[in-house]
C-alpha cells in the first residue's frame, strides 16, 4: 500500500482533517523548470497534507527531487509505466495517488501559493462539483503577462466544445478522485497525446458539474517549448481523432469549424495547401467567421512561417488552442 505523508495511508486525511491531496506532475527533460513548478505546489497554504507525485517520462527519474519536499508535502519519484507520452505519466500518477482529491501541474508552470486552498473551499462546498480550476496568468518572452481571469464560475460541455477554456488548463485542474472512475483516464489511444487534457475535461463534463475559481491562480510559460506538444505533422491526425470521439464537438457549428481551422492550419504548415483549402472550406460552410479557419486561409496565400503566426496569435492571448 502507498504511504503518504505522516505515515497516512490511502485516502486518509491528515491530522488538520483536511483531506489529502495527490499532486500528479509529469515532467521531461525540464531538470530546472520542474523544480520551480515542485517549488510551487509545496508552497501552498493548504493546511491538508499533500502527496506530490513527480512521474519522468522517456527518461531517467531524477531522485534528487524528493528533497524539496517539507513537512506534510511528500514527494514521490517515480517512472512512466504506462504508454510513453504525456497521456501515459499522467496516468502512472493516477495510479500512485491516495489522496481523496487529485490535482495537476505542468513541469513548466507554476502556482501561486493560495491556489489549492481556494479551490478546494469551492470543491467541498459544492458537493455536485467533480472538478474545479482557476483563472491562470500567461507568461510570454520578454517578461510580458496575460491575465486571464475566469469567465464564469461554471463551465458546462457546450462551452467547451465551442472554446477550449483556459481556465481548465491541466495546470489549473483540482478533481475529486472518483472524476477518473466516471469519465476515464488520460486516453493513451489519442495520436500523440496531443491534446490528452481537452480530451479528459470533455468526458468530465460529460458526466459531471466542473466550477472555476475565477482569481487568476496559476502561472502558465508560453515562453518555453513542451516536449508534449506536438508538431504540426501529428496535429492534423489528433484532431481528427478528437472529432471522431467527440461527437459533440461535430454538432457544434462554431466548436466544429474551430476544430476544422486547426486541422487546416496544420495541413497548411506541412505544405498540404490543396487539403488545407478543402478543410478550410468545410470550416467555413459550418461558421463562416471561424478565426482559426481564417488564419488557415491566410497562411495558404502567403505562406509565412507558421511560427510568426503562432507568436502573433499569442501576442492577444488566444493563441492556436
Amino acid at each position: 500500500m502507498n504511504t503518504t505523508p505522516e505515515g497516512t495511508t490511502s485516502r486518509d486525511d491528515g491530522p488538520s482533517g483536511e483531506a489529502l491531496v495527490s499532486v500528479i506532475l509529469a515532467t521531461r527533460g525540464r531538470p530546472e523548470l520542474v523544480r520551480e513548478s515542485i517549488r510551487s505546489v509545496v508552497a501552498q497554504d493548504y493546511p491538508g497534507l499533500l502527496q506530490l507525485i513527480v512521474v519522468h517520462d522517456q527518461e531517467d527519474p531524477d531522485s534528487s527531487l524528493a528533497d524539496l519536499q517539507s513537512e506534510g508535502r511528500d514527494i514521490t519519484v517515480l517512472t512512466n509505466t504506462h504508454s510513453p507520452g504525456l497521456a501515459g505519466a499522467r496516468n502512472t500518477g493516477v495510479d500512485a495517488a491516495v489522496g481523496r482529491y487529485i490535482a495537476t501541474c505542468d513541469d513548466d508552470d507554476t502556482w501561486h501559493t493560495t491556489k489549492l486552498r481556494k479551490q478546494m473551499d469551492l470543491l467541498q462546498a459544492h458537493p455536485e462539483l467533480l472538478a474545479v480550476g482557476c483563472g491562470i496568468r500567461l507568461m510570454f518572452p520578454e517578461s510580458r503577462v496575460v491575465e486571464w481571469p475566469g469567465r464564469e464560475d461554471r463551465v458546462g460541455l457546450d462551452r467547451l466544445v465551442r472554446n477550449r477554456v483556459k481556465e481548465l488548463h491541466s495546470s489549473t485542474l483540482v478533481m475529486r478522485s472518483d472524476a477518473f472512475a466516471k469519465a476515464g483516464g488520460y486516453d493513451e489511444e489519442l495520436p500523440h497525446a496531443y491534446g490528452e487534457d481537452y480530451d479528459f475535461v470533455l468526458r468530465l463534463a460529460r458526466v459531471g458539474r466542473i466550477g472555476v475559481v475565477t482569481e487568476p491562480l496559476a502561472d502558465i510559460r508560453k515562453d518555453v517549448q513542451s516536449w508534449f506538444r506536438e508538431r504540426s505533422h501529428n496535429t492534423s491526425q489528433a484532431l481528427r481523432y478528437l472529432l471522431e470521439h467527440h461527437p459533440e464537438i461535430r454538432d457544434s457549428r462554431k466548436g466544429h469549424a474551430r476544430v476544422l481551422g486547426q486541422i487546416a492550419f496544420a495541413e497548411s504548415s506541412m505544405g498540404q495547401r490543396s487539403a488545407a483549402l478543402r478543410t478550410v472550406g468545410s470550416a467555413l460552410r459550418r461558421y463562416p467567421i471561424a478565426p482559426h479557419a481564417h488564419l488557415a486561409l491566410f497562411h495558404v496565400a502567403t505562406g509565412t512561417n507558421p511560427m510568426t503566426l503562432l507568436k502573433a496569435a499569442r501576442r492577444t492571448g488566444r493563441g492556436l488552442s
